[in-house]
């Protein structure tokens, strides 16, 4: 009907039709197009703006940030269209390369880190660092979770330094490794999640086809058993030529680790020793001994086991104790050899005796300092044999083995510390105790206090 009207009032319009159909189709597939084209740049920043961004931080340099990120210098200095490669500030939002950046993607329901990673064929650790979360934190739905290549980490140049080591990852009770080259003299500091670290200079080393000198720095990264997983800094700072102390900061992933737990039953005339307060004055008392930083490096080798007999282990670190079915838990600080009482006790490396003394807890106790805050303890005595001040090499006899202080039997509990920090000592007896090698030339005694 409409169409009989049109034509009877306008027929000339209806000749017109099949062309303007042609017309409009055409029209209709352009602006479907358009539509199409702009859906898809807008999924396209959508997906790259949470990756493809970086926000300065303090201590960042254009340099460092392109290292940690993967990406060549001369296109994060390109795409960001910077004159001064220097002149970087604080809060200041990078835009970062196509083709060569993190990308991002939304986490699905129940979705963990480790499981994104798992997918992704991604290092879980890595992702927990960028993402300032832990591998088994769940997250929620939608939540935007950034991407890295699984690619290490090449050394860093930071000012007057390269940084050759940081650790990435440290799980609970081990220690880490930091290690950075300067090609000028100058007083290298580091710290550990706030606490200053006993990095030093440990040798002097030749580079280049002109066999210019530089100095090699180093320095442990301990965590104890019972440091919370996550991601904590360590800094690494120095004094520039104008007097401005120059800092920067790098995640280190504490992974947990799971101990086991122990139920101890002491006799009855040792119960008083569970009292958290007697435990807490030790603690006291022994925190000057072994964290002392001062005495210069007495070891460069692995350690070798502390007694003279084969002896099971019976107790190992990071053993979470409970005495006496009470509420009182703590984690082991070292390691239980059932070594019979009597056995002879040895250095397991050069040091100095910093103290041989009955103590409440651990009965009769000696402490080697082996320089560079790195100490070993041995408690439950039955004798000392040696006395403070004295120096001791690897292999000496330090004590027999005992059952004093806190103790439910005959047993060696050989102990290490790093800053004050108990580790577990194990790893140290397969494993060089400093990064460089032997064939370096050693730096003096003289250069080791001067970073002290």
């Amino acid at each position: 009907m409409f169409l009989q009207f049109l034509k009877s009032t306008k027929p000339e319009f209806l000749d017109r039709l099949p062309r303007q159909r042609v017309f409009y189709s055409l029209l209709l597939a352009c602006l479907l197009w358009l539509a199409l084209q702009v859906v898809m740049q807008t999924q396209q920043v959508a997906a790259q703006s949470p990756g493809d961004t970086y926000v300065v931080k303090t201590g960042d340099t254009l340099a460092s940030i392109a290292a940690n990120l993967g990406i060549p210098l001369e296109l994060l200095v390109t795409a960001n269209q910077l004159t001064d490669v220097d002149a970087l500030d604080v809060g200041q939002v990078l835009q970062l390369p196509r083709g060569a950046t993190r990308s991002a993607l939304v986490a699905r329901p129940g979705d963990t880190i480790s499981a994104i990673a798992l997918r992704e064929g991604l290092s879980v650790p890595r992702l927990a660092i960028l993402n300032h979360t832990t591998p088994s934190a769940r997250l929620f739905p939608g939540q935007q979770i950034r991407l890295l290549p699984n690619t290490p980490a090449a050394p860093t140049r930071f000012g007057s330094m390269k940084v050759i080591s940081v650790p990435l990852v440290v799980v609970q009770g081990q220690a880490g490794w930091v290690e950075a080259v300067v090609d000028r003299p100058l007083a290298l500091e580091a710290g550990w999640n706030g606490a200053p670290l006993g990095i030093r200079p440990l040798a002097i080393l030749k580079e280049g086809e002109a066999g210019e000198e530089v100095t090699v720095w180093g320095g442990y990264v301990p965590t104890a058993a019972s440091m919370e997983p996550g991601v904590y800094p360590v800094s690494l700072s120095y004094r520039a030529a104008n007097g401005v102390k120059v800092t920067r900061s790098f995640p280190v992933f504490v992974q947990e680790q799971g101990f086991p737990v122990q139920e101890i039953t002491l006799p009855p005339d040792k119960n008083a020793l569970i009292e958290q307060e007697v435990s807490q004055d030790e603690l006291d008392y022994l925190a000057p001994v072994w964290t002392r930083t001062a005495t210069p490096i007495q070891w460069r080798g692995p350690f070798e086991l502390p007694l003279s007999v084969t002896a099971p282990t019976t107790s190992a670190y990071g053993v979470r104790r409970n005495y006496n079915s009470s509420q009182y838990f703590s984690f082991h600080t070292g390691q239980d050899f059932a070594a019979p009482g009597g056995s002879l006790v040895h250095a397991p490396g050069d040091g100095i005796v910093a103290l041989a003394e009955p103590l409440t807890v651990r009965g009769i106790s000696v402490i080697l300092d082996h320089g560079a805050g790195l100490f070993t303890g041995y408690w439950h005595l039955q004798e000392a044999l040696v006395t403070p001040g004295e120096t001791v090499r690897a292999g000496d006899p330090i004590g027999l083995v005992g059952t004093t202080g806190r103790s439910t039997g005959e047993h060696l509990h050989w102990e290490l510390r790093i800053y004050g920090i108990a580790v577990d000592p194990m790893p140290f007896l397969t494993q060089p105790l400093l990064a460089v090698t032997s064939s370096a030339e050693q730096a003096s005694d003289q250069g080791t206090r001067t970073g002290q």
